[in-house]
């Protein structure tokens, strides 16, 4: 397979950890030039530092999703300093694991903010520069849950229902400019997203232990990537859509 990735740009939200963490490192060993962020820039200046003890370059962004004019800022920052962005990564979110009447109005705003409304934000503006160069890929990540109800995770399955529907509806204009929009829907990945979640009636622990196997993340990473080439669709334990993924 040809290496779509060498001498582009890439802007991956949410990465200090997790999967923009490991999609960060593989973007990175393929050849690209990865603007890694993360909250704070200590955070996203350790994934660099992975990326640059490969012998592969990054540059470490402190990055609030939610704040619209810093995530404005960062693409043109990467759209100014390389001449273009080539990909962004919308991947920043958060979980609530519980029965949906027992969460707190102010959390499930936050959620739908980070999880929905940054994304749909992020993408507007990429899609914006993107359309001016002429040529990019936007890749928002969504979930399995996006996909289908699930049980104590209602209002993390709608913002990713959301996603959905935004990505392959913008892709469907945005093709006409060169620029192209990917869903990808993970499954059960060993990220520090559950450990992190907000939880009632329950812990994290215990949905771990009754969920299926779950996949590394440096596998995952392989599996998206891989995905992202011209032409192809993930597999495994991702659920690749059309038009959602279309070229």
């Amino acid at each position: 397979m040809a290496n779509e990735w060498q001498g582009k740009s890439a802007l991956v939200t949410g990465a200090g950890t997790g999967i923009g963490r490991a999609v960060s490192l593989e973007l990175a060993r393929r050849g690209a030039l990865v603007y890694v962020s993360a909250l704070t820039e200590q955070e996203a200046q350790a994934v660099v530092d992975s990326i640059t003890a490969e012998g592969n370059r990054g540059v470490a962004l402190a990055l609030d999703v939610t704040d619209d004019v810093a995530y404005q800022a960062a693409i043109e920052r990467v759209a100014s300093e390389q001449g273009a962005i080539d990909l962004l990564v919308n991947n920043a979110g958060i979980l609530y694991v519980g029965e949906y009447y027992e969460m707190e109005p102010d959390f499930l705003r936050k959620l739908i903010e980070v999880n929905h409304t940054a994304v749909a934000i992020g993408t507007l503006f990429g899609y914006r520069v993107m359309k001016a160069q002429g040529h990019g890929l936007i890749v928002n990540v969504a979930s399995q849950g996006g996909l289908m109800p699930v049980g104590t995770m209602a209002a993390y399955s709608g913002t990713k229902h959301a996603v959905v529907g935004l990505t392959a509806s913008v892709g469907g204009e945005a093709e006409a400019f060169g620029v192209r929009l990917k869903t990808v829907c993970p499954g059960n990945i060993a990220s520090d997203m559950l450990g992190n979640a907000q939880t009632r009636g329950t812990d994290a622990q215990g949905v771990l232990d009754v969920l299926p196997k779950r996949m590394p993340t440096d596998d995952a990473a392989r599996v998206i990537v891989d995905g992202l080439q011209v032409g192809t669709t993930p597999g495994g334990p991702f659920t690749g859509l059309r038009p959602g993924l279309r070229e």
